[in-house]
């Protein structure tokens, strides 16, 4: 199958007001870090880093790269930020002064690094770097030299996201299972699990594991225990306990949405995180309730006055039969045009990703994967007017045709059109019509690498 296709797609334009100096306020920061005393928070937004008090305010630049600089990480001194930035093309660690200026590359993983966490000395950042083959898990947590450039250290063979370092330096805490994504509501096998690994006896501990997910373990200071996000009362919140996690509790109550990226100061006075589209504040201990911050930036308008969006890539191709039409997504979204390459259709329009799609036989119908509602499932979409070709149309009817709590993917249409196999979960191989009607497992398996269709459809070759 065809996995790339590289067009140009339309631009979106909007307009906006030029000024040499602004008020902005700032929404949809990301990456909350605060210095060890707890008083400067440093975050990433439009592709720079940006430094503020923890009370909020003006915020100051602290990098003007064309790069994308992300995840700051104050030095355990509070001298340096590490960070990761793409400017030596894939995402590596960079270090400068706390204050900012000149940034000096520290990693140089062929796969790319991501930051996570300083060692207590300084030495070392904990970084995550892919270390094994596409279809397992690929993540490894490693020592990489903060001070000049040297060898990596793998801390064990195995995966893992979020790793936070104890004080002390002996105790990993890690997540296992999920995704990036905070899936609100999800209960199920694939719910993030809390573990904790010894570095001095190698020794692993499942801490927290149920089917709702816990998420960002962030050690307190005296490593008697620690925070995270969980959404045992229904959201993702704050909550803390001791370091076996066996006693729990909740400190915040938000209805609407998603805890994200929380940060605390090695001091422990202050923690930072985002609610929607905003960082709050929280001391622990003190019995105050989180509160919003207020940022804005008073300096030249970030970017230019003309916000312009070109979609130039697009993956997961699907051709008609006829050969006149394709699909594609772009963006995380499905999109039809036809192959004299006019102006594309979305299809859908969701903050979730689309991907695997597969047109039907006679082309009445597009089915594709979308991590729509928090869940993977295989969706079909129809055109309002089946008469007009796919590109002609405007609207698009969709609707999901599984709906369960495990991952389907790889779609394939049988050369006859009547049946669409997909993977399930993690390899059993299934069987469907394309309405979904009649869904059958007819290989199990642990581990799927790949299938194909007989040209006469009566069977299936597949690696497991």
């Amino acid at each position: 199958m065809l996995r790339r296709l590289v067009l140009l797609a339309s631009s979106l334009v909007a307009s906006a007001t030029a000024t040499a100096q602004t008020s902005e306020p700032i929404v949809l920061a990301r990456d909350p870090a605060l210095s060890p005393d707890g008083k400067v928070l440093v975050f990433a937004w439009a592709g720079d880093l940006w430094s503020v008090p923890s009370t909020g305010g003006a915020v100051t630049q602290l990098t003007r790269d064309p790069a994308e600089d992300s995840r700051p990480a104050f030095s355990p001194d509070g001298k340096w930020i590490a960070f990761n930035s793409t400017r030596a093309g894939s995402a590596q660690v960079f270090v400068m002064p706390a204050q900012g200026g000149a940034a000096e590359q520290r990693t140089f993983h062929s796969e790319g690094s991501t930051l996570d966490d300083w060692f207590p000395d300084g030495s070392a950042f904990l970084v995550r770097g892919s270390r094994d083959h596409a279809h397992r898990p690929a993540g490894r947590f490693l020592k990489a030299p903060s001070q000049q450039r040297g060898a990596e250290a793998v801390l064990f063979d195995d995966y893992g996201t979020d790793g936070s370092l104890a004080h002390d330096g002996t105790r990993l805490l890690f997540t296992r299972e999920d995704t990036s994504w905070f899936r609100k509501g999800y209960r199920g096998s694939q719910a993030s699990q809390v573990w904790r690994y010894d570095l001095d006896t190698a020794q692993f501990t499942e801490v927290l594991h149920d089917d709702l997910g816990f998420r960002t373990p962030l050690w307190k200071p005296d490593g008697s225990g620690f925070y995270y996000v969980g959404q045992q009362d229904g959201t993702f919140d704050l909550w803390e306990c001791d370091r076996d996690g066996n006693e729990r509790k909740q400190l915040t109550k938000f209805d609407d949405d998603a805890v994200m990226m929380p940060c605390v100061s090695r001091d422990g006075s202050t923690l930072v995180f985002r609610h929607l589209f905003d960082f709050w504040r929280f001391e622990p201990g003190s019995g105050k309730p989180a509160e919003k911050l207020a940022l804005v930036n008073t300096g030249e308008r970030v970017g230019s006055p003309w916000l312009r969006r070109t979609l130039d890539s697009a993956t997961d191709v699907a051709f008609t039969e006829d050969g006149l039409e394709l699909a594609f997504v772009a963006a995380g979204d499905v999109y039809v045009m036809d192959t004299e390459l006019k102006e594309p259709k979305r299809v859908t329009a969701t903050p979730e990703l689309e991907s695997d799609l597969v047109f039907t036989k006679d082309a009445r119908a597009l089915l594709f994967v979308s991590e729509q509602g928090g869940q993977c499932d295989v969706w079909r979409a129809e055109r309002e007017n089946a008469d007009a070709y796919w590109w002609q149309n405007d609207r698009f009817v969709t609707k999901r045709v599984t709906e369960d709590a495990v991952l389907e993917s790889d779609l394939s249409l049988s050369p006859d059109g009547a049946l669409v196999a997909f993977v399930r979960g993690r390899g059993d191989l299934m069987v469907m019509d394309d309405q979904g009607r009649d869904v059958r497992r007819i290989v199990p398996s642990a581990s799927m690498e790949g299938f194909d269709w007989s040209p006469d459809s009566k069977w299936i070759v597949y690696a497991s």
